[in-house]
């Protein structure tokens, strides 16, 4: 009775483990088969003659009533009553009589069954105590105890045996066929084993078992009945119930057929026929239930086990993810959210993950994935077209969830994909939309495992809560990035367009902003004319990062430009920036450094409000203009000095911001010593790449915390008569192309 299972009918209580899918006819003749054959065995194999000595029968109807709702229940009775009149009368005995045997086998399993539903409602799981024991009092003792009551008393009136003495056999053989069969239809609720390697197994389990029985049963005075046990407990502990319980039938029938056959130690004894099979069935029935409860203590054990690994796994991913929201809510970019989420995902529960996030322009997929892919699933650039047929961006795309259990079942609907799956080793996997709750997705995680069948609704659970936390995060990150974008764009700007060449003075600038985790920054300079035929330089600091520090410095700017075309030098320009900035909201504290340089003297007279000194480049070397220094912007004390500096022909002057030296990490004054010998070695330099000379030399491929300015001011060797006049200033000043950042 092993096999599908049948629907329950509308409003019928099915049995524990009942099998669905099975009409009535196929059950009957089931039935009718296994039963004709257990009682064949009895009468012929057994050599059973008035006492029946193993009725394997019994566990056949008892599996059945047990396995089939009750609808079937006549059915199936009716059938082991005709089932065992025929074989009665077969075997010679009275029909006057063979009413009683038919009325016991009958009766027998139904009070097993019933009782045995009453305790056990619902599914019979052999492993757990309680369902075992319920099985053991109903099915294998009060059930068979009717059945013996019925069948002693058939014997005693028929055959004028002593009730007593018919009674004791009777049972004995009825409760260890309900012992055997019926438990190995209980074990067996599914179906055998489908797997060639599973299935040689079990029959190399079975094959052992009967052969060690044969070798124990078959010398009559040599006591090596008992070499079964250590097979039975070697299985019990090694596999699942339903191999133990199949080979302790089969050692049942084994031993049973070879004392039949008068082989074994219980052919030899001598005393009644009754107390002869009473025993030798009860020593196989605690061989059996030995293995049996050995098999529920393993399972206890592995289900303890089993839950306290689910328990550590559910702790694990519970801290994991609890770090996973820490890392997203101080993650400010979309790539510190992505490497985040890979990361912890494939810690959290899978092999592999992925996470692609949706560009802007909602055309491209920019992919995110752990170390060690192969490149068909990095992907070149990782970028991929939305439109693009695979799993991720389908998700992605439609804000459906994909799932694949193995690489068969991918490649129905992603042939192209199937391939780098199973190079890579993975077979099963999950795609889930990274959601927007305002709009369309902002991408999808992609989870992969190497294991078939591996996404289980737990995995899918985990994994939508990560997705809906990186949802919120990208969201959030998205959201601040468009506004630096717009921030720097604005800073970008208000910093002036330089000419890129001019004759007697070239000057060239570049721009590096900060990382995307720090805001806009107050840092500026500016190049323009002054009356005299004079240029005024300016480089400056606002203090803050963010958009009101660039509305500060705009402010500053302008008014610097302003004060600077009608106050005569350095010092008094930056007098009257005091005064002004008092107007000027977040200005306080801004550092500036300022100078005008005069073409047809060569002198630079210069000045730094807790500004960086300048760096003076010549061909005798390089020198920092240390003078002319004075507090920042806005803070009162001594008048502001200024100083002058005449400029050798082909010199040029380094003007930057902190940024450029500024490390948390390193000295101030290691680092204006390392520019130093930066700009020595440049001398000579083209200089219109001497700004991005000096930040590759000085930055490289770091990541700046600061906002970082240089300004490259080339004094040419020309006479005074090449020198651009200011009105040519001017007119540079807003055409050329501007800085291009690195």
């Amino acid at each position: 009775m092993t096999g599908g299972v049948t629907g329950r009918a509308a409003g019928q209580r099915d049995g524990p483990g009942a099998v669905r899918g099975w009409p009535t006819w196929r059950v009957v003749a089931a039935v009718a088969v296994g039963y004709a054959f257990g009682a064949w065995l009895a009468f012929v194999a057994f050599g059973a003659t008035a006492i029946v000595v193993l009725f394997l029968p019994a566990g056949v109807t008892l599996g059945a009533l047990v396995r089939t709702p009750r609808r079937q229940w006549p059915w199936i009775l009716a059938t082991v009553v005709v089932v065992e009149i025929a074989v009665d009368v077969w075997q010679g005995q009275s029909l006057r009589f063979v009413w009683g045997f038919a009325v016991a086998n009958a009766a027998e399993p139904l009070v097993g069954a019933l009782l045995l539903r009453h305790f056990v409602p619902g599914d019979v799981d052999l492993l757990r105590r309680r369902d075992l024991f319920a099985f053991l009092g109903c099915c294998v003792v009060a059930g068979p105890l009717v059945g013996g009551v019925c069948g002693a008393t058939t014997i005693s009136l028929g055959l004028g045996r002593s009730w007593l003495e018919a009674f004791l056999p009777f049972w004995a053989g009825d409760a260890t066929g309900v012992l055997t069969v019926g438990g190995c239809v209980l074990a067996w609720r599914h179906r055998p084993p489908a797997s060639i390697a599973a299935s040689t197994r079990w029959a190399l389990a079975l094959a052992l078992t009967m052969g060690v029985t044969a070798i124990g049963f078959w010398p009559a005075h040599l006591p090596l009945f008992y070499l079964p046990i250590p097979v039975l407990l070697g299985l019990a502990f090694s596999q699942r119930l339903a191999v133990p319980l199949t080979c302790g039938l089969a050692m049942t029938v084994t031993a049973n057929v070879l004392t039949s056959a008068g082989h074994g130690p219980w052919s030899a004894f001598e005393g009644p026929i009754a107390l002869k099979t009473a025993t030798l069935q009860l020593f196989l029935a605690v061989a059996i239930l030995g293995a049996w409860f050995l098999a529920v203590g393993v399972a206890e054990r592995d289900a303890a086990r089993s839950a306290t690994r689910t328990e550590r796994a559910a702790r694990q991913r519970l801290h994991a993810l609890q770090l996973l929201t820490t890392r997203l809510a101080t993650a400010a970019t979309s790539q510190a959210i992505a490497e985040a989420v890979v990361r912890d995902s494939v810690a959290l529960f899978a092999d592999r993950a992925t996470l692609g996030v949706v560009s802007p322009e909602r055309d491209e997929v920019v992919i995110w994935t752990v170390v060690g892919r192969p490149p068909e699933l990095v992907d070149a650039g990782r970028q991929v077209a939305l439109d693009e047929v695979r799993p991720l961006t389908y998700a992605a795309r439609t804000g459906q969830r994909v799932v694949h259990q193995s690489v068969n079942e991918l490649a129905v609907d992603y042939p192209q994909m199937a391939q780098a799956y199973r190079t890579s080793g993975v077979s099963s996997g999950l795609c889930l939309p990274v959601a927007d709750a305002d709009g369309p997705p902002l991408g999808a995680l992609a989870i992969a495992f190497a294991a078939d069948d591996a996404v289980d609704a737990d995995t899918i659970a985990v994994a939508e809560t990560v997705a809906r936390l990186a949802g919120q995060a990208l969201q959030r990150a998205q959201r601040h990035e468009r506004e630096l974008d717009a921030a720097h764009q604005l800073q970008r700007a208000l910093l002036p367009v330089l000419a890129g060449g001019r004759s007697g003075i070239r000057v060239t600038a570049d721009y590096r902003p900060a990382d995307r985790t720090h805001d806009v920054g107050g840092d500026w300079y500016d190049v323009f004319p002054l009356p005299g035929d004079r240029i005024g330089l300016a480089v400056g600091d606002v203090v803050g990062h963010d958009l009101t520090a660039a509305a500060a410095m705009a402010r500053v700017q302008s008014a610097l430009r302003i004060l600077a075309q009608t106050n005569d030098g350095p010092a008094q320009v930056l007098q009257e920036l005091d005064r002004v900035s008092a107007l000027i909201t977040n200005s306080f504290m801004t550092t500036v450094g300022y100078a005008d340089y005069d073409p047809a003297t060569r002198v630079l007279r210069y000045a730094c409000a807790g500004h960086l000194p300048p760096l003076l480049i010549t061909a005798d070397g390089v020198m920092y203009l240390w003078s002319g220094r004075s507090m920042p912007i806005g803070v009162h004390g001594r008048p502001r000095q200024q100083a002058e500096q005449r400029i050798p022909a082909g010199a040029a002057l380094i003007w930057y911001t902190d940024g450029l030296v500024e490390r948390h990490d390193t000295p101030l004054q290691d680092n204006l010593d390392r520019l130093a010998t930066v700009a020595a070695e440049l001398v000579g330099h083209d200089p219109d790449d001497l700004c991005q000379a000096i930040l590759q030399h000085m930055a490289g491929g770091d990541v700046l915390r600061d906002d970082t300015i240089v300004l490259c001011i080339h004094f040419a060797p020309e006479p005074r008569a090449a020198v651009a006049t200011p009105s040519q200033l001017a007119a540079g000043d807003r055409h050329s192309s501007p800085p291009a950042p690195l």
